[in-house]
């Protein structure tokens, strides 16, 4: 038993290294991010990247007001819409407005096809 005990220690200490190295570069990366944005308030790619910062530091308030302000600049881009819907119904436990979201979001996507 002590060698596998060994390779799960190694492994979970892998795991905890990489994540706080994704930790360290999302929280690196913000401010710049943040400064970009006052530069370029309507750039849709760059609260896209601020959005996956908040994704890799699981901060859903965050995630949520990049999301919103996506939507802004892209009201016809379902992405934003089906990802509010996967926060408020995994994360926040709000099925109404994770229903609500993700309704809107099929709403996007269907009329692509009409």
């Amino acid at each position: 038993m002590g060698f596998f005990n060994n390779l799960k220690k190694k492994i979970e200490l892998k795991e905890s290294q990489t994540s706080s190295k994704t930790i360290q570069k999302a929280e690196e990366k913000i401010p710049k991010l943040e400064k970009a944005i006052e530069k370029n308030p309507d750039n849709f790619d760059l609260f896209y990247q601020l959005y996956g910062c908040y994704v890799d530091l699981g901060n859903s308030k965050k995630k949520i007001e990049c999301l919103e302000k996506m939507h802004k600049i892209k009201p016809k881009d379902a992405f934003p819409l089906s990802q509010l819907a996967q926060i408020y119904y995994s994360e926040l436990d709000n099925p109404e407005k994770g229903k609500f979201y993700q309704d809107e979001a099929n709403k996007l996507n269907s009329s692509k096809f009409l």
